[in-house]
């Protein structure tokens, strides 16, 4: 019973270690005062394979004397590569790995094994303080080296995973940055031309009263459009990792129905906010959540451009096998709608339906840069749509654990 007790701390020991240098940690101490050897290095297998790198040590005043990097075929890896779980400093003291044991003042060394591969080793010592333990005390400590293995192969394979993670949405980013680059040449053309033609036109047509103001105006417009294309280019390239904090989501959406009112007013476009009351805190980067909500009414306003109408925000509570998971936010206008064809691409970079030439059109980036920010965010943005009756774009955000409640605006 003392034995199941003890693999038992030393399993939830290990399996609480919130990171990795902490795991190193705790685990060379408890093997440590296991084999009741005070001194004690360990290594884990770097992300190319190719060399253990040290990253905990114990009892040991030399700690910079210690190899940092052991390549793959240092005696030690070498004498662990025979699928040998344990090497001992008075076994074959002249063979290479004695040496190295010696060299380091290490009575035993370990393997950490993983499913198919040495993901690390520990040595302990010093030399000529192992030579009380039993049969049944090795036994323990090589049962704990195995545990100890297992632990540290999930948490490798879960740096290999986010790193994989990583460089995939990095390669997406690129790979959009391409489609951006292109899109930009052919979105600039048309204001340049139109700019150009003025500047060209304007000193031999400088007394015309009706010349000047108009292609003044439509240049000013182009203008605009370039620095808009410019701003939301700028945006999505330097997008940033999301910087989280509670926020209420149904007064965020108050004060962005706010910003949008006044066109909205102009347009005789009523804006209906539904909000269920008391939702949870979300964990979310206001700013870019705003930036996506903005997005999405100015979308709603631009679909219904003869007004008449209404735009409904909705948010809820979303639950999944009986408690809150989600929380969704709805925005549904009542506008022309998008094309079957069209909606596989909404979400691509600088695909657009706007074709006027304004100052206020979209470059095509802005339902990109929404999609990218939510999922970020670890959420979803959808969209529904039907021709000539109007779209409806849905956000889930997850709901984080213990959430508390914001301000109970009723639906």
């Amino acid at each position: 019973m003392e034995i199941l007790k003890i693999i038992s701390e030393f399993s939830e020991a290990v399996g609480s270690a919130p990171d990795l240098p902490r795991l190193g940690d705790v685990l060379l101490l408890r093997l440590s005062q296991q084999a009741h050897l005070p001194q004690g290095a360990l290594w884990i297998q770097e992300p190319d394979g190719g060399h253990y790198r040290l990253i905990a040590s114990l009892g040991q005043d030399h700690r910079s004397q210690l190899t940092r990097l052991l390549p793959d075929d240092h005696p030690l890896l070498h004498g662990l590569s025979d699928k040998a779980s344990m090497l001992h400093s008075d076994h074959a003291p002249a063979s290479p790995a004695g040496q190295a044991m010696l060299a380091g003042e290490a009575a035993l060394c370990l393997a950490l094994r993983g499913k198919t591969k040495l993901r690390g080793l520990c040595t302990l010592g010093p030399i000529g303080k192992d030579d009380y333990l039993d049969e049944d005390q090795r036994a323990l400590v090589e049962t704990m080296a195995q545990i100890a293995g297992t632990t540290l192969d999930h948490y490798l394979t879960q740096d290999d995973l986010r790193r994989s993670s990583t460089l995939m949405r990095r390669t997406d980013r690129l790979r959009s940055l391409e489609i951006m680059a292109g899109g930009f040449a052919h979105e600039i053309r048309n204001p340049l031309t139109s700019i150009k033609t003025f500047v060209q036109l304007a000193p031999q047509r400088q007394q015309d009263p009706v010349f000047i103001k108009e292609f003044s105006t439509l240049a000013l417009e182009d203008i605009h459009r370039i620095e808009r294309l410019l701003h939301e280019i700028l945006d999505y390239a330097s997008y940033m990792t999301p910087q989280p904090s509670e926020v209420d989501l149904n007064e965020l959406v108050a004060s962005c129905l706010g910003f949008v009112s006044a066109t909205a007013s102009r347009r005789h476009i009523e804006l209906q906010p539904l909000l269920s009351p008391q939702l949870p805190f979300l964990l979310l980067d206001r700013q870019q959540i705003k930036q996506v909500l903005l997005n999405l009414l100015l979308n709603a306003l631009d679909a219904m451009p003869s007004g008449n109408g209404a735009i409904r925000v909705h948010t809820r509570l979303l639950s999944q096998s009986g408690r809150t998971s989600w929380v969704q936010l709805q925005v549904e206008d009542e506008g022309c709608g998008i094309a079957p064809d069209h909606l596989e691409h909404i979400f691509d970079p600088f695909f657009t339906t706007k074709h006027s030439n304004s100052a206020g059109d979209g470059a095509g980036l802005g339902l990109t840069t929404a999609h990218q920010i939510v999922r970020e965010h670890g959420g979803t943005l959808t969209v529904e749509s039907r021709i000539g009756a109007g779209s409806t774009f849905s956000v889930n955000f997850p709901v984080p654990d213990g959430g508390t409640t914001g301000s109970a605006v009723r639906e």
